[in-house]
């Protein structure tokens, strides 16, 4: 349909309404009215820059763009965007790490994404306005060895990061994407990697104790209507989500996202508890094992955070 084309370029871009129409293929009669649905709707805006240009851009509040990382722990996030998907266009984007997902948010290019709750932590230093509104999950890691020592590899701030430095016997290897360090583990290049699901569940890797959260979810600065209401529908999926069986359709939409079968999400969905809440004492612990000082900061970033089971 013409309107999914025009709410796809604009996810990309603000754009004039001629190139809009030029790229599209559209007539003029036509294109101006979606536009003016869309505008009604308050989707999208409109504004004048010269006598005979206009210029459109997506109404950031009324819309969402969102980021996760190549997990399966996302479940949820991609149920409850099927759920508002005729009340609020969205566009997703699949991140290998999370500092490329939070310097996206901080630049005002994401409204929500996913990251480790500690590398979330550390951009809040930075970036005052970030804020966690949400948990994902407990549990989700492990190891894959082929040594007891040597050097492992690890994504940096992250749950698999603090787990891997508990391990004396280890030298840490940074990577920025999960396919790098698996191909490194392949070429014998390391000895050991702390890695996610489904990938654990894929290498037969040994899980790790559900003891903190893995991923949480961070917006930036006064959340817009379109947070909020995700928001909260996405809090009632998470609390009903022992109540309810894994629909395919759910499945298949993340196995898109993250390009890994749908047989591979569906087993390693048993390595999660999901949850919304957020504890202080697993930031504290997180804090504290990358060698920072407890601060009135980890009380000022978990104040920030929406009112949601801290």
């Amino acid at each position: 349909m013409l309107k999914d084309k025009v709410l796809d370029t604009l996810f990309r871009e603000e754009i004039t309404q001629k190139e809009l129409t030029l790229i599209l293929g559209a007539s003029r009669s036509r294109m101006s009215e979606i536009l003016k649905i869309l505008e009604i709707k308050g989707i999208i805006k409109r504004r004048k820059v010269s006598q005979r240009t206009v210029l459109v851009s997506l109404n950031h509040s009324r819309t969402l763009r969102i980021g996760i990382l190549r997990s399966s722990e996302y479940l949820h996030v991609v149920e409850t965007l099927r759920d508002l998907a005729d009340k609020i266009p969205f566009r997703v984007t699949v991140y290998e790490n999370s500092m490329e997902a939070l310097k996206e948010l901080m630049t005002g290019s994401e409204d929500i994404v996913a990251s480790p709750l500690i590398s979330g932590y550390f951009f809040y230093l930075i970036d005052r306005s970030i804020k966690p509104i949400a948990g994902v999950a407990w549990g989700g890691a492990g190891i894959i060895k082929r040594s007891d020592h040597g050097k492992i590899g690890t994504t940096p701030l992250s749950r698999m990061d603090k787990d891997s430095r508990e391990l004396k016997n280890y030298e840490q290897v940074y990577f920025k994407s999960m396919g790098n360090m698996l191909l490194a583990y392949q070429k014998k290049e390391i000895e050991a990697a702390q890695i996610w699901e489904p990938f654990l569940s894929m290498n037969e890797g040994i899980k790790s104790p559900p003891n903190g959260v893995c991923c949480c979810l961070f917006t930036r600065g006064k959340s817009g209507q379109s947070v909020n209401s995700f928001l909260g529908k996405y809090v009632e999926n998470v609390q009903l989500a022992d109540r309810k069986t894994v629909g395919r359709g759910k499945l298949s939409a993340l196995s898109k996202l993250i390009g890994v079968k749908e047989s591979d999400v569906a087993k390693s969905l048993g390595s999660y508890k999901f949850t919304t809440s957020i504890s202080k004492t697993d930031l504290e612990s997180q804090v504290e094992s990358f060698g920072l000082p407890l601060v009135k900061e980890v009380e000022s970033f978990l104040e920030r955070s929406s009112k949601v089971s801290l």
